[in-house]
């Protein structure tokens, strides 16, 4: 379908597609993305501008890995960082870079216990450090007695808002129409197909398509409610942190992977990928429960908390940050990955739950939220379709 990008939208006059998809965030776009070359006529709708740093999307980098302590999840990795290359190719723009990543935390810890597994079991290469022997590789680090490090290479950063940008920009070379700054305010299911009325910049207008997609983020329990539908999702406050370091040679890409500390208080981070001299560390907030359109600021206890944990276990990086930006997790209560049609209306399919965890999965998952949308109801074929996801999982009881 051929359109053309005007002041950020891209404009057409046709009202009805083949397939309308809300939310242009990271798995929105995606969809749109593989939807679109499918050659599908594909609506993308946001509520706000595409890029926007209201929701869980933004940010300069996000951690990409083979390392998780479950092998379905992890069967998943190899076919998703070719899809990340391929659209690297295609776009001509560099999105992500490898790092390593260390994974640290008590010998015991069963995120690690299962890794350990779960690398073996698919046959994935990997180096155990214990904590005297950590200081000779990694010099950054240091952890109390007990702990151990798991080494894994197949790891590194996706530059998040690029990705986004690239794959809402090839969407729409490949086709697809995008209304930014549109709200969506009804769905209808109609039959086999769907309405969706939203206001926009051209007033309220009524949209049509086969088939709908909801990637929603922290405005998907909204969306869902419209339709009868309530899994247990908990929108969360998070903010991350940047520490100026001494030695910006030690924590170069190159010297320094990607590091998450998976025992509690569980904090992750980069290498100096951003911002220069900084290396940017994130504490995950588990209670922090927020409407995603209230106002937020920075949670001074989180600060001092990720502060003092930074203090113990990182080496040459000052005591406290010189920058901190805000972000919202959306989350189910297993912290799997809600992606199923909806039970009464197939013609809808659904993704959300993703935060924390999820960006990684953003460009196999929008395949597969478009091979739901496109295949027959009860049709589960696609490569990137696991039993976890489906919405029976978060329904029951």
């Amino acid at each position: 379908m051929a359109s053309q990008w005007v002041s950020g939208m891209s404009i057409n006059s046709q009202q009805s597609y083949d397939v309308i998809v809300v939310g242009a965030g990271a798995m929105g776009s995606a969809a749109a993305y593989h939807l679109a070359g499918d050659g599908q006529r594909v609506l993308l709708l946001e509520q706000f501008a595409t890029g926007h740093t209201r929701g869980s999307s933004h940010g300069g980098s996000r951690i990409i890995r083979y390392t998780h302590d479950k092998a379905d999840y992890m069967r998943l990795m190899p076919p998703l960082f070719d899809l990340w290359r391929q659209l690297e190719a295609e776009s001509g723009q560099p999105l992500l870079q490898m790092t390593g990543g260390l994974y640290m935390g008590p010998a015991d810890e069963p995120f690690l216990c299962g890794a350990q597994e779960a690398l073996a079991t698919l046959r994935h290469s990997y180096q155990v450090f214990a904590p005297g022997e950590l200081a000779d590789a990694f010099p950054q680090f240091c952890l109390p007695a007990g702990w151990l490090a798991l080494y894994q290479a197949h790891s590194g950063i996706l530059a998040a808002s690029r990705c986004v940008e690239t794959l809402v920009r090839q969407a729409v070379k490949r086709g697809a129409t995008l209304r930014e700054q549109t709200q969506v305010q009804q769905i209808t299911p109609m039959g086999d197909g769907v309405r969706v009325q939203a206001a926009g910049p051209a007033g309220h207008e009524t949209f049509s398509a086969a088939r709908l997609i909801i990637t929603a983020g922290p405005w998907a329990p909204r969306l869902l409610a419209l339709l009868q539908l309530t899994p247990p999702l908990k929108v969360t406050h998070q903010q991350v942190a940047y520490f100026a370091v001494d030695q910006p040679d030690l924590y170069a890409v190159g010297r320094c992977p990607l590091y998450i500390f998976t025992a509690l208080p569980h904090y992750y981070g980069f290498p100096i990928f951003e911002k220069p001299g900084h290396v940017k560390i994130g504490l995950e907030m588990v209670d922090t429960v927020v409407d995603p359109d209230a106002p937020r600021e920075a949670d001074p206890a989180a600060v001092d908390e990720l502060s003092a944990a930074v203090a113990q276990t990182m080496v040459g990086v000052q005591p406290r940050p010189a920058q901190v930006d805000l972000c919202l997790y959306t989350e189910t209560p297993t912290h799997d990955f809600l992606i199923d049609r909806h039970p009464e209306h197939p013609q809808i399919a659904i993704g959300c739950g993703f935060s924390g965890r999820g960006f990684k999965f953003a460009i196999g998952f929008g395949r597969l939220l478009a091979d739901l949308a496109t295949s027959p109801p009860g049709s589960y074929a696609s490569e990137f379709w696991l039993p976890r996801f489906a919405l029976t999982q978060f329904l029951a009881g």
